[in-house]
């Protein structure tokens, strides 16, 4: 039997529009809260200071084209599911020192996403229920687009961004887990747990947010001279500063820990599968370093990942995971459980499954691309990563013209991940500078 075109998240019931959840984001209500928000953030930063009024006609005129964002969440019996706010329209607000945080999305009649401006700056954070980076990074291009044309930049002809008027696509709220869901194929293998950095908590309420600002040219060079990907590089350069600290601890306390190094790489799967969804479309592949085997140099890291990442990112070992997770989802028992048990069964298999089996997390957004009329008006992009609780600390990269921008995302006190992780870029011969917002 073949594939369906599209996968439906719309459905209609009594005349009222809604959509189902999907699959990624089927059980992440349950594991938010003021701080694991679930919420990252792409931001923009324009040549220009804001002008508020211009950023809210702006959003208001995009919202039509966006209804799966212009939603909330809601609940029934057995699942979460997301209803149009009609009656709202999104507006921005002033940005604050410590991003992601206090989103309230079980909250009736809030979005699931947020703009934020300060001074030339424009943030949208998103709540991973909503979407992953590549939704998030097309509405902020929508946003920054239809901001500069109210303030009289022509963009005639401009192709390549959601403008006001069109007519979204029906794929766009596809969910694509469920078009590429093949039965009868094994699911991937359980990942062993990981080592989780040692480190004190930041204060209740803080988030601190470190960015390496480096030239992409010299870092293209270095992946290329060692057969890596920007990606693959980044990733060993991340290894080799866990490695260091893991080396670092007491012997008596590593012996008390797990031994495995492992990093969380999200994969865009619409490079793999044919898809325009402006849902979740991400899952992940898992480069380490088992600590037992003994001490790896930089150059064995960089041809592990290197080696790891061109076999593991494939179109066959990655069905194996939407099996896994789709198949899951679909057995009768789960979709029977009350949503009540159906939340603490989210928090477990998370827990197993997720967390647990990596020491820390890097997404590179890669380069973003505007026309030209729109890209002069720009400075730079950040991408921010989600609060995590177990990993404590994370990171996300976006490329801008000849810059590379690195930001961790950390609730620990410690800041001796960035330290090497950015030493060791600088050792190299790269010059980067450093921001914080601590």
């Amino acid at each position: 039997m073949s594939a369906p075109e599209y996968s439906r998240t719309e459905r209609r019931s009594d005349g009222s529009l809604w959509y189902v959840l999907d699959n990624a984001a089927a059980f992440m209500p349950a594991l938010t809260d003021r701080t694991a928000t679930l919420v990252f953030r792409v931001s923009a930063t324009l040549t220009e200071r804001i002008k508020l009024p211009a950023l809210q006609e702006a959003m208001a005129n995009l919202a039509p084209r966006f209804p799966y964002y212009r939603v909330e969440l809601r609940h029934g019996f057995f699942w979460y599911y997301l209803e149009p706010l009609l009656d709202k329209v999104p507006e921005p607000s002033a940005d604050s020192k410590y991003p992601c945080l206090n989103m309230h999305v079980r909250r009736r009649g809030r979005f699931l996403y947020r703009v934020r401006a300060y001074r030339s700056r424009i943030a949208v954070e998103f709540c991973h229920v909503l979407t992953d980076g590549y939704g998030a990074l097309t509405y902020l291009k929508a946003v920054v687009a239809e901001y500069l044309r109210l303030l009289g930049l022509d963009l005639s002809g401009v192709k390549g961004i959601f403008l006001p008027g069109e007519l979204p696509a029906p794929e766009e709220s596809e969910d694509s887990f469920k078009h590429y869901f093949k039965q009868d194929i094994p699911f991937p293998k359980v990942a062993r747990k990981a080592f989780h950095l040692r480190s004190l908590p930041l204060f209740p309420g803080q988030y601190r947010v470190i960015t390496g600002i480096m030239p992409l040219g010299p870092l293209l060079s270095l992946a290329k001279a060692q057969g890596a990907t920007l990606t693959e590089f980044l990733v060993a350069v991340y290894l080799a500063a866990l490695q260091d600290i893991y080396h670092a601890l007491p012997g008596p306390m590593r012996r008390t820990l797990h031994p495995l190094l492992s990093v969380e790489v999200p994969v865009n799967l619409r490079r793999l599968f044919p898809s325009i969804t402006m849902r979740n479309f991400s899952l992940y592949v898992l480069p380490s370093l088992d600590t037992r085997l003994g001490f790896y140099d930089f150059p064995e890291i960089v041809k592990r990942v290197h080696h790891y990442m061109q076999g593991e990112i494939d179109v066959k070992n990655i069905s194996m995971q939407i099996a896994r997770n789709v198949g899951g989802g679909r057995s009768l028992l789960v979709r029977m459980l009350p949503l009540a048990l159906k939340g603490v069964a989210a928090r477990v298999v998370y827990k197993r499954l997720g967390e647990d089996t990596f020491s820390g997390l890097f997404s590179n957004l890669g380069p973003v691309e505007l026309p030209e009329a729109i890209a002069k008006k720009v400075e730079r992009f950040d991408f921010i990563p989600t609060p995590s609780r177990r990993c404590k600390t994370t990171a996300n990269a976006v490329s801008w013209g000849n810059r590379l921008f690195i930001s961790f995302g950390s609730l620990a006190l410690s800041t001796e991940l960035e330290r090497l992780f950015f030493s060791r870029i600088a050792g190299m011969g790269i010059s980067v500078t450093v921001e914080s917002n601590l």
